[in-house]
């Protein structure tokens, strides 16, 4: 550096600086490591202050750099229009209205087009029952054959009434949407009938024998890999179970 580079007054200017904090230095190391008010003082924030102003110290030594940098205004992305949002939607009703006049008198009136529109509606979850019948035969030339019946077919939950797509939903709104037991204890009743929540945590854990097959093929596939992560932060969440309807850890 070249004697006419050296600005003068930012010399004295740093110089001053540094002395001032020197000057703060010296005085937190009596107040910390000397005699008097040292043990009425907290040496925990003696030391952060100490620390706080050796990297002023360290900043005001450092150089600085400038840096710029370009920004470029991206288009910003188009929201989908509805028609393409929904087209893979089914109709499963068409209203068609007529006008006034035309419904007067119809043999007035020519049909030359129509304009259609949408609108996107939705069926509320709703109980109902699937009837299995088993009709029962006898033989006309011997009736002393036994009755002929089908047997019954397999179902998820052996002797009870609970169907896969019970289930599906059950698990699903549990694990994927993360509503509690008891929400769905209070939802059953509007979608026809209500059903304990006792009863939905013993149709959980059916489901989760009948999904056991793939964890334990899932499970040997991770396994068997090299390297194995995990996510082990606890989570607090509301337990109905917990007293004064506090939450528990998970």
């Amino acid at each position: 550096m070249t004697a006419a580079a050296i600005n003068p007054e930012e010399v004295q200017l740093l110089r001053e600086e540094n002395a001032v904090l020197r000057a703060q230095i010296e005085w937190l190391k009596k107040q910390l490591f000397g005699s008097g008010k040292s043990e009425k003082l907290d040496r925990a924030q003696l030391l952060l202050k100490l620390a706080e102003l050796e990297k002023l110290t360290v900043a005001a030594e450092t150089p600085k750099q400038t840096i710029t940098y370009e920004r470029t205004n991206a288009p910003r992305e188009k929201r989908p229009l509805a028609a393409a949002t929904f087209a893979q939607l089914p109709v499963k009703e068409t209203i068609e209205i007529v006008p006034e006049p035309v419904r007067a008198e119809p043999e007035n009136y020519e049909r030359i087009g129509e304009e259609r529109t949408f609108e996107v509606d939705v069926v509320p979850p709703q109980l109902f029952k699937r009837e299995i019948v088993r009709p029962k035969f006898k033989r006309r030339d011997d009736r002393d054959q036994p009755p002929v019946i089908a047997p019954a077919p397999a179902r998820p939950v052996q002797g009870g009434y609970a169907s896969a797509g019970l289930l599906a939903w059950v698990a699903l709104s549990k694990y994927v949407y993360h509503a509690p037991l008891y929400r769905l204890e209070q939802m059953s009743a509007r979608w026809g009938a209500s059903i304990s929540r006792q009863t939905i945590a013993d149709r959980i854990a059916i489901t989760a024998q009948w999904l056991e097959p793939i964890y334990r093929r899932m499970q040997s596939e991770l396994l068997s890999g090299g390297y194995v992560q995990a996510d082990e932060t606890p989570v607090r969440c509301n337990d109905p179970d917990e007293k004064r309807g506090g939450t528990t850890q998970r």
